[in-house]
């Protein structure tokens, strides 16, 4: 797929206003204060992770084809991601209250509607 577009501006420099590197900026770029996404979630109250896999089991899933079961992991840190920005955003001001209700409720209805497909995201909302 052409994408000639991306080569005219700094669309993978972590550090421009378009991209948001949630880890660095809640550790406020110290390595030694990361906290991982499971570990973030877990202080803020969010539902976090899968019981049935963890990121140091990719590598076994995937060499037993249980690609869909990566996948779905993969979707809950896509959940779990958003609601951490959100909350950051609300945070940092540049969302108000109203605002991250919006965002969490349409986030909600989304992953309601295809709770027949994706019932590993049921219970993140």
């Amino acid at each position: 797929m052409s994408a000639p577009g991306l080569s005219t501006r700094a669309y993978y420099n972590r550090y421009t206003e378009d991209a948001t590197d949630l880890c660095d900026l809640l550790s406020s770029f110290s390595p030694q204060a990361k906290a991982t996404l499971h570990e973030v979630c877990r202080v803020i109250g969010l539902p976090s992770k899968p019981d049935s896999i963890d990121g140091s089991e990719v590598h076994k899933y995937f060499r037993e084809g249980r690609i869909q079961e990566i996948a779905d992991y993969c979707e809950t840190d896509i959940v779990n991601t958003y609601h951490v920005w959100l909350r950051y955003e609300l945070f940092r001001g540049r969302l108000n209250d109203a605002g991250f209700q919006e965002s969490e409720q349409k986030l909600a209805e989304f992953i309601k509607a295809r709770a027949d497909t994706k019932p590993h995201l049921v219970g993140m909302v």
